[in-house]
This record gives structure tokens, C-alpha cells and sequence, in this order.
């Protein structure tokens, strides 16, 4: 994406300019991935000239992407990188667009900025879009895949504990299940045994729980062996495919 293409689809609609136009959320962190602190500039320049807007809730109830506070969360990765998110973590405004950003990263880092938030978090929250529950559903979704990101054993120990503390607090099946899904991305024999101890009743959580013994056995055989980047393109073309 070169440094005109946001601006394109930032000037045109359907939408209206102020919601983005044909822009989405991922064309801007990509945007800001590649072109760093000029792709932030360009950014800011565009939420002034359009007028994005700061709520996701209008006067008439309708709801739209608040792109000016994702354009803060981007243009902040844009010039400082992950680092440069963790003051927006510690902002309650801002603190959900971050984890966006961070789960559209993609890294090493992003995962750990991740896991440090989710060590923090009280897990008091009952709604599973309250920002603590989506970061520990964004955990899921970079490490639970074949064609996810590659993390070491120790951040594996780290999800695990984040993990069984959310479990013990989570006040319903659907928190509970996405402890479930997000313990997949922590493939070591505690994991295994931390699930099959788990009498589940509920039968979402039951196909969660399942779904996680199934994966941590077939990741934690000897003889399994992860894609490789050719099979990863794979995959991940495949996936968005079926969207």
C-alpha cells in the first residue's frame, strides 16, 4: 500500500468520509506498518481533513467505526512500534483500539504486550467484548493456529497462568470457552492436564474443552511438525477464503 492508497479509499464512499469512506481498520495498520512515522503523519492528516469520528455510537443510535481513536492507536505504532502502544493500554479510551492494533501486528512483540496486559487484568468483566476479555481473545487468535505466531515456552507458561486465573473468575460458558480456545496457543503437558481436569457441564464450554484437548495432544505429539511459510501462505489464503 503506497502513501496515496489511504487516501483514495479514505476519499470515497460508500460511507460517509467522517466513518472512514471505503477505508477499513486493517488498511490502516497495514498503512502504518509499512510506512512508519510518514505513514502517522499521513494518517492524523486524513482524520483531520475527513473529520473521523471519536465515538462508535452516534446521537440516532447508530453505530459506526470510530476511526479517529483507531488513528491514534496506529499513528502511535507507526512512529514507536509496540512500546508505543503501552501508554494507550493504561488509557481506558484507548486501551481496546491498542489491542486492535496489536492483534493485527502480528509478532513476537505484539504477543508479549498482550500477555503483559492480560497479567493485569481482573477478569471481573462479564461482557466478552470488555477490552481485557479482547485481548485474551486476540492471544487466541495469534497463537492457537498452525499459521500462528511463533512464541517461546516460557510466554506458553505465561498465557497458561493468564488463562487459569480468567477461567476461575469467568462468570459465564462464553468467557469460559474462550479461556478454552486461547489455552491452545500454550502447547506444554501443564496445559493438557490443567483442561482434562475441567468437568465442564455446559455444552459450548464441553465443545470447547474438547476442542482444546484435541489440539494441545496433536501439538504436543512428537510427531508434529508446524507449517513451514510456503504452508502458512497456505493457509492463511485459505482462511480468508472462507470469510
Amino acid at each position: 500500500m503506497n502513501l496515496n492508497a489511504l487516501s483514495r479509499k479514505a476519499s470515497k464512499g460508500p460511507a460517509p468520509l467522517a466513518h472512514g469512506g471505503s477505508m477499513d481498520v486493517e488498511d490502516m495498520v497495514r498503512f502504518a506498518r509499512v510506512h512508519g512515522a510518514e505513514g502517522a503523519d499521513e494518517i492524523e492528516r486524513l482524520c483531520a481533513q475527513h473529520g473521523w469520528l471519536s465515538e462508535g455510537l452516534l446521537e440516532d443510535g447508530t453505530r459506526v467505526v470510530p476511526f479517529a481513536r483507531w488513528a491514534r492507536a496506529c499513528a502511535a505504532f507507526g512512529r514507536g512500534g509496540v512500546p508505543a502502544l503501552q501508554p494507550l493500554l493504561a488509557d481506558p479510551a484507548l486501551a481496546g483500539f491498542a489491542v486492535g492494533v496489536l492483534e493485527e501486528v502480528k509478532t513476537g512483540e505484539s504477543v508479549q504486550a498482550l500477555v503483559g496486559f492480560c497479567a493485569s487484568a481482573q477478569w471481573q468483566a462479564t461482557d466478552a467484548t470488555h477490552v481485557e476479555w479482547k485481548a485474551l481473545a486476540a492471544l487466541n487468535l495469534l497463537l492457537s493456529f498452525d499459521d500462528g505466531v511463533k512464541v517461546d515456552e516460557a510466554v506458553m507458561r505465561d498465557v497458561l497462568r493468564t488463562v487459569t486465573r480468567a477461567f476461575d473468575t469467568a462468570a459465564t460458558p462464553l468467557l469460559q470457552s474462550i479461556c478454552l480456545w486461547t489455552v491452545r496457543g500454550a502447547p506444554v503437558a501443564e496445559s493438557l492436564a490443567w483442561v482434562l481436569a475441567i468437568d465442564a457441564a455446559d455444552a459450548g464450554v464441553q465443545a470447547a474443552r474438547a476442542a482444546a484437548i484435541k489440539s494441545l495432544r496433536r501439538r504436543l505429539s512428537p510427531t508434529y511438525k508446524g507449517p513451514d511459510g510456503q504452508q502458512k501462505r497456505q493457509i492463511q489464503r485459505q482462511r480468508g477464503a472462507s470469510v
